[in-house]
């Protein structure tokens, strides 16, 4: 049973602080496709089972200065832990922009002027993570993480300056390569078209190879992609696994 003293309503507002931060840090929960209104329901849903699940333990502190100082950080703990799960789908976003550049897809947005400052092959590799990550056991993985964090960081308890850079700097150059390794069978891919339509507008001029090119790189980028998919899937499966298990890790012994 809780007793709603006002240091059990404090540790409630940390952990869904914490919450709140984390969930708008990672597409999954926080994309653009799900309203804020919703997000923030989540947040505090998710705050509350935490709370009732976890032996967490309660703020002793009533003064404003303290509480601030604490909101602090717990908001930056979420926003470390979110970031540091978000390199996950920041791979394949990478990924995404770089099909859309190297095959002309990136001419779609003027299409779309209510999407955001991204192309459509960055989005739908998103979707296409998130999907992977749900499948994976992301969501389950997600909550057991903030789970440990409420018992092994209780709420104030985050130090922002005990964190190692190098190790976020590594993870950051590993989901930039992992970007580049997914978008590479599409990349050589139009890198043999365009020397083949180079080759072709030297020995016949005749041809159009500007009106022709486009069109080519497109569908030859979208089947290539296509074909790669179960590939991909199986990589980027791989590198999932073994960056939720860094993420549990990490908000255990943050």
């Amino acid at each position: 049973m809780i007793v709603l003293d006002p240091e059990t309503v404090i540790t409630l507002m940390l952990v869904a602080l914490r919450v709140f931060s984390f969930i708008f840090m990672v597409p999954v929960f926080g994309t653009f496709f799900i309203p804020g209104f919703v997000r923030v329901y989540l947040s505090l849903g998710i705050a509350l089972s935490l709370f009732l699940f976890a032996e967490v333990e309660t703020v002793k502190t009533t003064s404003l200065p303290e509480i601030v100082s604490l909101a602090l950080h717990e908001f930056l703990f979420g926003f470390v832990a979110g970031f540091f799960l978000r390199l996950i789908f920041d791979a394949v976003f990478v990924a995404g922009e770089i099909i859309a550049v190297h095959t002309g897809l990136g001419f779609l947005t003027m299409f779309l002027p209510q999407q955001p400052q991204a192309t459509v092959m960055a989005g739908f590799s998103t979707l296409l993570a998130s999907t992977l990550f749900l499948t994976l056991g992301g969501a389950e993985a997600v909550f057991l993480g903030l789970l440990r964090s409420l018992e092994r960081v209780p709420p104030g308890s985050f130090d922002l300056y005990s964190l190692d850079g190098e190790v976020f700097l590594e993870f950051f150059y590993e989901s930039f390569s992992m970007g580049v390794k997914i978008a590479l069978p599409v990349l050589i891919a139009a890198l043999l078209t365009n020397v083949i339509l180079a080759v072709v507008n030297r020995f016949i001029p005749q041809i159009n190879v500007f009106m022709v090119g486009l069109p080519l790189q497109i569908a030859v980028g979208l089947i290539v992609f296509a074909v790669s998919i179960p590939v991909i899937g199986l990589i980027l499966a791989s590198y999932m696994r073994e960056h939720i298990l860094d993420f549990l890790r990490f908000v255990s012994s943050a």
